[in-house]
């Protein structure tokens, strides 16, 4: 009986520990604006959902108060670390607008030899239907870019790109493309603070861009090794 309730109390007090010291969520960052007159960006700090595998989810919507966009995003991310980002942006102003958005994810530094990886596709929908329906690239600025520090290192769909819906109503893929995947495979710059995506695009008024995004940067595998060992070797003269 004494023996069960050591059992039972070892059992309470690990996890106590346990979510005592579970990892918070990353703070993971949303910034948005477009080029209309008077247009405020906004930046905000979504909630994340731990899935209990290292990864957490962040899913929500928000309206712009000055009147020009409507946005839903739905993502995952790694801390270890990569970035999937799923966005519907709808333009709601009375012009084209040229859109911003950008994702970053606070991570631990790398700063030998990374290795980056990342993919973009998606779609534009005459969501007003009014028979018009284009996104494009814009001012020199990739569709996609994958940042490390802040710093464009991955450009996907170069300036200029664009697609247009084929009828009234319609829907125009934006062509998957990836670089570095399987992998990642391309060589990256050290990282300091976090890594992140930038989606520059026009829209039409009215209509919709949908895209799914990702980007990862780990560690080379053989410096990963190099670090493996070194620890291992300070444990053994510790010991």
């Amino acid at each position: 009986m004494h023996r069960a309730a050591r059992v039972l109390t070892g059992l309470a007090v690990l996890a106590f520990c346990t979510a005592a010291y579970a990892d918070p969520a990353p703070l993971l960052g949303i910034e948005m604006w477009t080029n209309a007159p008077g247009d405020v960006p906004q930046s905000w700090d979504p909630a994340g959902v731990d899935n209990g595998d290292g990864t957490w989810d962040y899913d929500g919507s928000l309206v712009d108060p000055d009147g020009h966009w409507t946005v839903d995003w739905d993502m995952t991310v790694d801390p270890d670390p990569y970035v999937s980002a799923g966005y519907s942006v709808l333009n709601t102003f009375s012009t084209t607008l040229i859109f911003n958005v950008i994702t970053t994810l606070p991570v631990a530094p790398m700063t030998i030899n990374p290795l980056m990886g990342g993919s973009t596709g998606g779609s534009v929908t005459d969501a007003n239907f009014d028979s018009i329906g284009t996104a494009a690239t814009t001012n020199g600025i990739a569709f996609y870019e994958g940042l490390i520090d802040g710093a464009a290192v991955l450009p996907l769909h170069p300036d200029p790109s664009g697609w247009t819906v084929p009828y009234q109503g319609g829907t125009a893929n934006i062509t998957a493309i990836g670089a570095g995947l399987p992998g990642p495979t391309l060589t990256a710059p050290a990282v300091s603070t976090d890594i992140g995506i930038h989606h520059q695009f026009t829209l039409t008024p009215g209509d919709r861009v949908s895209l799914t995004s990702f980007f990862v940067v780990v560690p080379e595998p053989s410096s990963l090794g190099l670090l493996t060992l070194g620890a291992l070797a300070v444990l053994r003269r510790r010991r």
